[in-house]
């Protein structure tokens, strides 16, 4: 690049593939690492330079949990899962009732041993899409999730 130095951040063109990319790391032996779409690529500083702006964000990279349906079920079901599996579940689920709009969800752990129940709610506790969630006034084995 001419004039000065490439810095992390900087928006460069990768003269190999002609496409717009954002400097991820400089090298002292002349290298930098730069981003261009998903993948990210090593090259000689000589192979770049300077895009339209002088400097860009870094690339987001975004993972999708769940394809948005029409409706998810109106509750889920944890019976007979391990806390792992009913932790997975519940994140699935919510995100798939983010998803569709909805507002409110149910969780059935039942009572068992507690620990579902108990890692359901300190998972609840720390998601910031959650409102509030309680235990159902009528089914104690039951968890209304209200979602922000």
């Amino acid at each position: 690049m001419s004039g000065r130095p490439v810095q992390e951040g900087d928006a460069v063109t990768v003269a190999s593939l002609r496409k717009r990319g954002v400097v991820e790391k400089v090298f002292a032996d002349g290298k930098v690492r730069v981003a261009v779409g998903s993948i990210s690529i090593v090259c000689s500083v000589d192979q770049v330079s300077p895009a339209e702006m002088a400097r860009a964000e870094p690339p987001v990279k975004v993972k999708v949990l769940a394809q948005p349906s029409a409706r998810p079920p109106t509750r889920l079901d944890l019976h007979g899962m391990t806390v792992g599996e009913a932790t997975r579940a519940v994140e699935e689920y919510l995100n798939r009732v983010i998803l569709s709009g909805g507002a409110q969800a149910k969780i059935t752990h039942g009572f068992g041993t507690g620990r579902v129940q108990a890692a359901v709610h300190e998972l609840l506790g720390r998601l910031p899409v959650v409102r509030a969630f309680r235990l159902n006034d009528r089914n104690p084995g039951e968890t209304d999730v209200f979602l922000a």
